[in-house]
C-alpha cells in the first residue's frame, strides 16, 4: 500500500508527464476512466499555468503569436514547474529560458523584451517605501558624501538592452495597431521601470544616469558609483544627475 505522500508524488508527475507516475487502481473511476480524470486536472494545470504566463507577458504573445505561445508556454512549464500554489512568480525565469530558446539569433531580442516585462510585473507588485527626502543630506559633511550608500526604491527596476525593447513594448500594446516597423539596431534602451502610486511607468536614461542608478542597485558607494558614471560620460553631472532620480522616485533611503 503505497503511502499518502508517494501518491501525491506520483500524481504530480503524471500530470506533468502522461508517461510518467501512473496510478493505476489508486485512482478510483468512479464513472469515468482514471486516465481521463488525470487528464481533466493536466489540462486544467496547463490551462491555468498558459493563462498566468500569457498575462504576464502579453508583449511577448503578441509577438510570436498564441499558437506559438501556447507552445513556448508548455515548453516553459517542463523545464520549470510551478513550486507553488501562487502563480504570480511563475514567469520569473521565463526570460533566461527564451535567451536559451532564441540564443544569438535573429530572435535575440525576445529575451530583452521579456525582461521588460518581468520588469513591470514586478515593479507593479513590490513593496512602497517613503521616497529619499533630500533635506537628509544637510546633516552630512561634504567629505563623507563618497561613502554613502543610496537604496533604490523597491518599485524600481533598471533594465538594458542593445534593442529598442521600450519601443517594440509601446507598439505592442492593446489598441495600437499601426503596425510601424522598429529598427532592431535603432539603440540601445536603459529604461527605469517604476511605480508612482498605483501606475507603472517607464523613464528613459542616459548612460551615466544608468551607470549610477545600476551601481548604487548593487550596493557600492556614491564615490565608486560616480566613478562609474564618469567612466561613461567624461561629462557627467552628479547633482543634476541626483536631482532627476530623486524627482522619479528612484531613491528610498541613504547610509553612511
Amino acid at each position: 500500500m503505497p503511502t499518502l505522500h508517494d501518491l501525491q508524488r506520483r500524481f504530480v508527475a503524471a500530470l506533468y508527464d502522461p508517461a510518467l507516475g501512473a496510478l493505476g487502481a489508486d485512482v478510483r473511476d468512479d464513472g469515468i476512466d482514471s486516465g481521463l480524470r488525470l487528464g481533466i486536472y493536466r489540462n486544467h494545470l496547463r490551462a491555468s499555468f498558459l493563462k498566468a504566463l500569457a498575462l504576464e507577458y502579453p508583449v511577448i504573445e503578441r509577438l510570436v503569436g498564441s499558437e506559438y505561445f501556447r507552445r513556448l508556454a508548455l515548453d516553459f512549464q517542463a523545464a520549470h514547474p510551478s513550486r507553488t500554489g501562487n502563480r504570480q512568480h511563475i514567469g520569473a525565469p521565463f526570460a533566461g529560458f527564451l535567451r536559451q530558446r532564441f540564443g544569438a539569433g535573429r530572435y535575440e531580442y525576445f529575451a530583452d523584451v521579456a525582461r521588460l516585462e518581468w520588469a513591470y510585473q514586478e515593479a507593479q507588485t513590490a513593496a512602497d517605501a517613503p521616497a529619499f527626502d533630500p533635506g537628509a543630506l544637510r546633516g552630512i559633511a561634504a567629505a563623507d558624501y563618497a561613502r554613502l550608500h543610496f537604496e533604490i526604491h523597491p518599485a524600481c527596476r533598471l533594465v538594458d538592452s542593445p534593442y529598442p525593447v521600450l519601443n517594440i513594448w509601446r507598439a505592442n500594446q492593446p489598441g495600437d495597431d499601426s503596425g510601424a516597423a522598429i529598427d532592431l539596431a535603432s539603440g540601445a534602451a536603459r529604461v527605469l521601470v517604476h511605480r508612482s502610486g498605483q501606475t507603472v511607468g517607464f523613464q528613459v536614461l542616459s548612460s551615466s544616469e544608468y551607470s549610477l542608478l545600476a551601481a548604487l542597485a548593487r550596493g557600492v558607494n556614491l564615490g565608486a558609483a560616480v566613478d562609474e558614471a564618469h567612466r561613461t560620460d567624461a561629462a557627467f553631472d552628479l547633482g543634476q544627475a541626483l536631482r532627476r532620480l530623486v524627482e522619479l522616485g528612484a531613491l528610498s533611503r541613504l547610509t553612511i
